[in-house]
């Protein structure tokens, strides 16, 4: 029976949430890496904060935008060279899919699917 309630508590960390922790992995400045940004995609309602820490032993940014080339880079929110430990904190205030990379290692890309 404890086994039950375990399996029903894991699954309801998978609806959307709140406020929400993202990490920028160890060794995502490598593009050979497994995952980038955990979780990713993040599930967060109209009004999340959302917190990136660096937890990789290099600069990482947090850009909004698919690509370093593309026409909407950084228009919701960039922040800037994070170094290691540190953090950038973005609230968002509408719904929809959200894709965010790395300025300085574009193939690290991650997404936040925010609903109502």
């Amino acid at each position: 029976m404890f086994l039950v309630f375990m399996a029903t508590a894991s699954a309801q960390t998978n609806s959307t949430a709140k406020d929400i922790q993202i990490s920028i992995v160890p060794g995502s400045r490598s593009a050979s890496n497994a995952k980038f940004y955990d979780p990713s995609p993040a599930n967060v309602s109209i009004g999340s904060s959302v917190t990136w820490t660096n937890n990789d032993n290099t600069y990482h940014t947090v850009t909004s935008g698919i690509g370093p080339d593309s026409a909407s880079v950084a228009s919701l929110f960039d922040s800037g060279y994070l170094s290691p430990s540190q953090t950038f904190m973005f609230s968002f205030s509408k719904s929809g899919t959200f894709d965010y990379f790395c300025f300085i290692h574009p193939f690290m890309k991650g997404q936040i699917i925010v609903s109502q």
